[in-house]
């Protein structure tokens, strides 16, 4: 099998990656792609996982297995007393190139964005109407660019020293003022864009999908979704977490400046149910939610879950919460104010949400994208060719525009006609995709795992 795969490729590490490095990587992809995730079609690419992990987390497996491609990388094994040292960056060997054939229609490369090193990009996000681009690569730091200037800006990091962990989102606040990023081993930190201060920072994060953030300029807050149990378990295991948080959603809302009352951990519950209604019913065993998404302005929260609704035995359902609603009251009690069941074999992952949270995309059947209006009837479906687990998707503001990457491919829709209206192709592969949240102009940026960003409005 090693003639065949790329257990470093597949664990998305490079070759002097240490035993925590691997460990947390595989970790990573295995809560990505397990099938109780992402559904049955995830299931070759979970063995696959297991494999790579089973040979490269085992010394000497991992020392036969490079012996046999030819690779001479000295490995130490990580020990308790001793801190585990981060990857190191990928080694470069010559200029990276980004597109090399693009029928893009009336979209332009604005700019081009390289990071230092060859490092996988992990995450984008983009502020002030598409004029700033944050760029998180795998091993935590954050790079901060003037986009139209292609110029760097700033530099962020979780800690002084680098560590082993794993960067999985970043967030930027509208006018570009703050950021915030997470993931495991790194935690949840917030800083101040303009001198790279840290304005909060805890040890809480969650398997991808399962959390998600928005940053507001004024005042100065941030909004945290997570999953339904004590925050304490996070700092132990954040898979656990997750997994009894599972039958909801905790929204909390805290202060970046100023006194932080403690008040601010009491959070905003929106509790699943496995029917809607006036009755819903108690909440099946089985339900779980798969992805969190607040809208840009933290308003509302849409939640991707599994379960058992209304006359389905097993369902996709997809839920819109107003969250800061209020009642006859007057105290703030989250409501659910939109709902779409589907049968649980019609949707698979990869899912994802436009900006606003006014539609919403997932793979379908193999082939097809399937959009909803998350709050009417209206439905889309696109056909697209095949579509493996780890495609990535991602929605204009509005819904109206989709892109999708496959490997080095990336195509892009324009959502109401149904018409494929541009296509990439990469050098490397596309490993994080980001439309601007707002702005007048359609703005793409496409992350590759040579460290690459290309930048298209």
């Amino acid at each position: 099998m090693a003639d065949d795969l790329d257990y470093y490729a597949l664990l998305e590490v490079p070759p002097a990656a240490d035993e925590a490095a691997i460990r947390l990587a595989y970790r990573r992809l295995a809560r990505r792609y397990h099938p109780d995730v992402a559904g049955s079609g995830s299931l070759e690419r979970m063995q696959r996982l297991n494999e790579a992990y089973r040979v490269l987390g085992d010394l000497d497996r991992r020392r036969a297995y490079d012996a046999e491609r030819g690779l001479s990388v000295s490995v130490a094994p990580a020990t308790a007393a001793t801190a585990p040292a981060p990857p190191p960056p990928m080694t470069r060997r010559g200029p990276r190139v980004g597109s090399v054939r693009a029928n893009a229609g009336s979209l332009r490369r604005i700019a081009s964005l390289e990071t230092p090193d060859d490092t996988p990009v992990a995450t984008l996000a983009i502020a002030r109407g598409g004029s700033l681009a944050g760029v998180g690569l795998l091993d935590g730091r954050v790079h901060l660019w003037d986009v139209p200037a292609s110029s760097h800006l700033q530099t962020l990091r979780f800690a002084a020293q680098p560590s082993a962990g794993v960067l999985q989102e970043l967030r930027l606040s509208p006018s570009g003022t703050f950021a915030i990023a997470w993931g495991y081993q790194l935690g949840t930190r917030v800083w101040r864009i303009a001198d790279g201060h840290t304005l909060w920072n805890t040890a809480i994060n969650a398997p991808t999908g399962a959390m998600d953030a928005v940053l507001y300029d004024s005042p100065d807050l941030v909004r945290l979704a997570l999953p339904d149990a004590p925050l304490a378990l996070a700092d132990d295991d954040p898979f656990r977490w997750a997994h009894q948080g599972r039958g909801g959603s905790a929204v909390l809302t805290r202060p970046l400046a100023g006194p932080v009352d403690p008040a601010w951990a009491q959070p905003l519950r929106c509790e699943e149910t496995g029917s809607g209604g006036l009755f819903g019913e108690p909440l099946d065993p089985s339900w779980r939610v798969h992805l969190r998404a607040l809208s840009a302005d933290g308003r509302y929260l849409f939640t991707f879950s599994t379960g058992r609704a209304s006359r389905l035995p097993a369902a996709r359902v997809l839920r819109l919460w107003e969250v800061d609603r209020h009642n006859r009251r007057g105290a703030v009690q989250p409501r659910r104010v939109a709902e779409t069941a589907v049968p649980v074999d019609d949707l698979q992952f990869p899912a994802a949400a436009a900006p606003d949270l006014s539609w919403i995309a997932a793979r379908a059947l193999g082939r097809e994208i399937r959009l909803f209006a998350i709050n009417g009837s209206e439905r889309r479906t696109l056909s697209a060719g095949a579509i493996s687990d780890d495609a990535r998707i991602a929605l204009s503001p509005g819904g109206d525009y989709v892109a999708l990457a496959r490997e080095t491919h990336v195509d892009l829709w324009h959502g109401p006609t149904a018409r494929r209206i541009a296509s990439w192709e990469f050098s490397s592969e596309v490993t994080a995709l980001a439309f601007a949240p707002t702005g007048s102009q359609l703005l793409l940026a496409a992350g590759l795992r040579n460290g690459l960003v290309e930048v298209w409005a």
